[in-house]
């Protein structure tokens, strides 16, 4: 029936933060009827998160404001595991049964999705598949020879959303034809940091006392998990160059395996001016952003986005990532609001750094451009690709 709502049934892994205020958004849409199926509830409660190392518990509301189905499976299940995991029976079995217009699964390493997918084509229902992998990191050749009959095979029977340039050649790499692609691009609450970044930016000298910075020289932020893809070590060594001739601050946000290591690192050296707070959950964050001058995100590999940057971005902030970082293509055009440098080329992080901490006018025009540029990666222009994927799929399905 033309003009009816399109009912929507979306599988994820578990509730992420990052994308509740897409689920609202799109709860707010009247083409849709969203509903989202979690395969574990486990980061509703306190979980253990490995690549911080420890147990946390998120600070802000994960279920609130869009519709949402906790099945008795998900209530059993932790966030590990993948393809090989026993699948949710019970939400395969609710979504085929629930007369579905389109079934949307974020990502495939989890059978409940292929199932699911499945199960929707069967009662012909359409499938739309958001994924956010990438090209840049080569994988072995049986892992190749794999995934280009499966993912071919998947790609054949659904419409992708893709969240940037680099995850859209990866659709189209495995058989997604260009005209079954929509653009949902990776984005967070732009409204919300914002607002954020105007509260605190009175406050911005109390803000970075409080974080340890005692002085009002330019502070480089890192934010994100201490572990070996993400080189914090060498992001410490590059610091350590540029601190030799320049005084600034480096603010290492977030825990992990490689902490221990990265305060030997600095004790041994003796690296001044470097400040650890250890981890910030979700309502602390915005102090970071707001104390910082330059946001730095060295990734070594399978950083399929980065939503940080998005993050720093909001808070008209200069960015330096590594070019194995996917979302370098779409929010880093260097030389007009950062710069990319090789993942192995620590002089290369070291000038780029050095360069945006000399020269304070840069920085601020770089910033200004950043947070120009963020404002096209709203929420609400995901929430309008996603609708427009859901009208194209389920008008070719009718036809």
């Amino acid at each position: 029936m033309p003009g009816a709502v399109i009912r929507v049934a979306h599988l994820v892994s578990h509730p992420i933060q990052y994308f509740v205020p897409l689920y609202r958004e799109l709860s707010s849409r009247p083409e849709i009827d969203l509903r989202v199926y979690f395969y574990s509830d486990a980061t509703v409660r306190e979980f253990y998160d490995g690549g911080f190392g420890r147990r946390i518990r998120w600070d802000i509301p994960l279920l609130e404001g869009y519709q949402s189905r906790i099945c008795r499976s998900a209530t059993r299940t932790d966030i590990t595991g993948a393809f090989l995991r026993c699948p949710n029976a019970d939400i395969v079995w609710e979504v085929a049964s629930g007369r579905y217009d389109v079934v949307w699964v974020h990502g495939y390493a989890y059978s409940t999705a292929w199932l699911a997918a499945l199960s929707a084509r069967a009662k012909g229902a359409s499938v739309l598949v958001r994924e956010e992998q990438t090209l840049l990191e080569r994988r072995p050749w049986y892992t190749r020879a794999l995934k280009r009959v499966a993912l071919r095979a998947l790609f054949s029977q659904a419409w992708g959303l893709y969240i940037g340039e680099e995850n859209r050649r990866y659709f189209e790499h495995y058989g997604m034809p260009p005209g079954r692609l929509f653009a949902t691009r990776y984005c967070v609450d732009n409204r919300f940091f914002q607002g954020q970044a105007a509260r605190l930016a009175p406050r911005r000298r109390e803000v970075r006392a409080a974080l340890g910075i005692t002085d009002d020289t330019p502070v480089v932020l890192f934010c994100g998990k201490l572990i070996d893809k993400k080189q914090p070590l060498r992001l410490l060594e590059a610091f350590e160059r540029v601190r030799r001739r320049r005084r600034c601050w480096l603010l290492m946000v977030g825990d992990g395996a490689l902490r221990p290591a990265a305060q030997d690192l600095v004790a041994r050296r003796g690296i001044p001016s470097v400040v650890m707070p250890g981890f910030l959950n979700q309502t602390e964050l915005s102090a970071a952003y707001s104390a910082a001058d330059i946001f730095v995100l060295p990734s070594a590999w399978h950083e399929t986005w980065g939503l940080v940057v998005n993050e720093a971005m909001n808070f008209a902030l200069p960015i330096i990532v590594s070019d194995k970082v996917g979302c370098a293509e779409d929010l880093v055009r260097p030389r007009w609001n950062g710069f990319v440098v090789s993942h192995r080329d620590v002089d290369a992080l070291a000038d780029a750094i050095e360069t945006l901490v000399a020269d304070e006018p840069l920085r601020r025009d770089f910033g200004t451009r950043s947070r120009e540029l963020v404002g096209e990666y709203s929420v609400e222009a995901c929430a309008d690709g996603i609708i427009a994927a859901c009208l194209a799929a389920r008008g070719a399905t009718q036809t």
